[in-house]
C-alpha cells in the first residue's frame, strides 16, 4: 500500500533563512535523508514550505534536492501583494515542475487581516492550486468567513487547526473547535491534514487521553476521502510531546479503521494535490 506522508518539512539555515528557528534546537540542516519514514512505510511526500525568507529559492533548492519520494511541493506565498505581483509569483512557481500549491501563512496573523489575502486566494483558484491553511483553532470562524468569499479554491487544513489537545475535546475550547471544524468541513473543495498535534500538547498523559477524540471528529466531519495523514516532520517530532511518524501512523490507523485506511494514508492527499495525476498549479 502506498502511504502518502502530506506534511514534511527539510531545512538548511546555511542556505535560506528560517528566522522562527532561531531559539530552538532544530536550527541546523534538515535535509530528506533525515526524514522520518516511518520504517520504511511511507513512499510519497509532500513538502510544505519552511523558509520565511524567498520562497521561490527555497521551492528550487527542495525540488533538485535528491529526494526520490518528492510528488508534491506546497510554496510559501505572498498573497497580500498587488494582483500583478502575486501572478508573477505564481507564474515563477509553475515553472517548478512538483509545484502543487501555496501556503500563505495566518497562524500569527490578527483575524482583521484575513481579507488581505482574499484576492490572492482567488488568484490561486483560478489557476487550480490548493491553498494549505495553516491557522490555529481560534482562528477558525475567520478562516470559514475568508473562503466563503473563494467557494472554488481547494483548500488543505493543516493540522487539524491546531486544536487544544491538552484541554480535551469536551472542553469549552474543544466543543467551540468541533462545532466550526463541522462548518468548515461542509464547504466543498475542503480538505484536512490529520498531523501536528503534538506540539500542540505538553502534558504526554493529556495527549494520549485526547489525541484520538480530534482525530476520530476530523474523520468524521470530513470524511475519510478528505482526510490525510501526515507527520510534520521534523516539527512535531521535537516539539511538544514529541513522537515518531510510526506511532502516529500507528494511532490514526486505528482510529480511522482498516476499511478508511486506504483513502486517508494516500488518496485523499492525491486528491487533494495532484487531481488528474498531475500538478493542478500550472
Amino acid at each position: 500500500m502506498t502511504v502518502v506522508d502530506s506534511h514534511v518539512h527539510v531545512w538548511d539555515p546555511a542556505r535560506l533563512d528560517y528566522a522562527w528557528l532561531a531559539d530552538t534546537g532544530l536550527n541546523r540542516a534538515m535535509l530528506p535523508a533525515d526524514v522520518d519514514r516511518a520504517g520504511a512505510g511511507t513512499n510519497d511526500m509532500i513538502f510544505v514550505q519552511g523558509s520565511d525568507g524567498d520562497p521561490l529559492a527555497e521551492e528550487r533548492w527542495v525540488d533538485q534536492l535528491p529526494w526520490p519520494e518528492l510528488i508534491g511541493i506546497v510554496a510559501a506565498a505572498d498573497l497580500t501583494q498587488a494582483p500583478g505581483e502575486i501572478e508573477a509569483q505564481l507564474d515563477a512557481l509553475a515553472e517548478i515542475p512538483r509545484a502543487v500549491g501555496v501556503r500563505h501563512l495566518l497562524q500569527d496573523t490578527d483575524i482583521e487581516d484575513f481579507p488581505r489575502v482574499r484576492e490572492g486566494l482567488r488568484l490561486v483558484a483560478a489557476r487550480g492550486g490548493t491553498f494549505d491553511a495553516c491557522i490555529r483553532h481560534e482562528q477558525l470562524p475567520a478562516l470559514i468567513e475568508l473562503l466563503d468569499a473563494v467557494p472554488s479554491l481547494t483548500v488543505v487544513l493543516d493540522h487539524l487547526a491546531k486544536p487544544p489537545v491538552d484541554e480535551g475535546i469536551d472542553s469549552p475550547a474543544g466543543r467551540r473547535w468541533s462545532e466550526q471544524i463541522g462548518i468548515l468541513a461542509a464547504r466543498p473543495r475542503t480538505y484536512v491534514k490529520l498531523s501536528g498535534l503534538a506540539p500542540e500538547s505538553t502534558d504526554a498523559t493529556a495527549f494520549d487521553a485526547h489525541a484520538d477524540a480530534f482525530i476520530r471528529r476530523g474523520v468524521e466531519a470530513f470524511g475519510p476521502g478528505r482526510a490525510m495523514i501526515g507527520s510534520d516532520w521534523p516539527v512535531s517530532a521535537n516539539f511538544g510531546v514529541g513522537g515518531t511518524f510510526a506511532a502516529w501512523a500507528t494511532r490514526v490507523r486505528r482510529v480511522v479503521g482498516e476499511p478508511d485506511w486506504p483513502a486517508v494514508s494516500g488518496e485523499a492527499a492525491r486528491a487533494a494535490y495532484l487531481p488528474g495525476g498531475a500538478s493542478a498549479l500550472r
